[in-house]
């Protein structure tokens, strides 16, 4: 069996990463399940334990795949949701789940085509490291926030200052503080190759 997970962070090609989630888009979900997918858990723990927003906020899941954590939002009757991903075989999954109002097709590496300051929270799972979406998108994901938005995001711990992680939150110290850090965690628990990670909350100041 392919070890997609190898597969796709391993990768340096934006192009040739694509056409690995096309290929994989079908199995996603059962994989990340037989791994113990560790986000959806967290996000969990967040919404129920630190932030307890109201259901009725605008939320954008950047980079959203399937939609697999974002089954935790409907489950937690959130309906507002807006997802965006670059590979449409991955929303094509997302769209058939029906949690989502909208669907946008799209590089996080790239400006969105969406105005600032209109989602109270963004979150962004298993999204920010090597090969995938770099730290430059951290500083457009906030310019959607409004102002004391919250941006929920997993970043590893092996990417978090050598691929400038780290330096691109600090750099947004006028405009976001840092409201929680987690303990380290396995993101996925059943797969030898995957890495430690936490989970950040960052609140928009203004």
């Amino acid at each position: 069996m392919k070890d997609w997970l190898k597969t796709v962070y391993s990768e340096t090609s934006s192009s040739k990463l694509n056409k690995h989630y096309k290929n994989w888009a079908n199995l996603y979900d059962i994989d990340m399940s037989s791994w113990g997918y560790a986000y959806p858990l967290q996000l969990n723990k967040i919404l129920t334990n630190k932030l307890r927003l109201k259901k009725t906020i605008k939320i954008l899941d950047a980079g959203c795949g399937t939609g697999y954590v974002a089954e935790v939002l409907s489950k937690l009757n959130y309906k507002n949701i807006t997802g965006i991903d670059f590979s449409e075989e991955m929303l094509a999954i997302a769209r058939s789940k029906k949690i989502y109002k909208k669907l946008i097709c799209q590089s996080l590496n790239e400006k969105i085509e969406l105005r600032s300051k209109q989602f109270e929270l963004i979150i962004c799972t298993g999204v920010l490291t090597s090969g995938h979406v770099g730290p430059s998108a951290i500083n457009e994901l906030v310019r959607l926030l409004k102002p004391q938005g919250f941006f929920v995001c997993s970043i590893a711990e092996s990417v978090y200052k050598k691929n400038g992680f780290e330096k691109a939150i600090k750099n947004l110290k006028d405009l976001v503080s840092i409201k929680s850090i987690s303990k380290a965690f396995v993101a996925l628990p059943n797969n030898k190759n995957s890495a430690k990670s936490r989970m950040y909350i960052l609140e928009k100041l203004n």
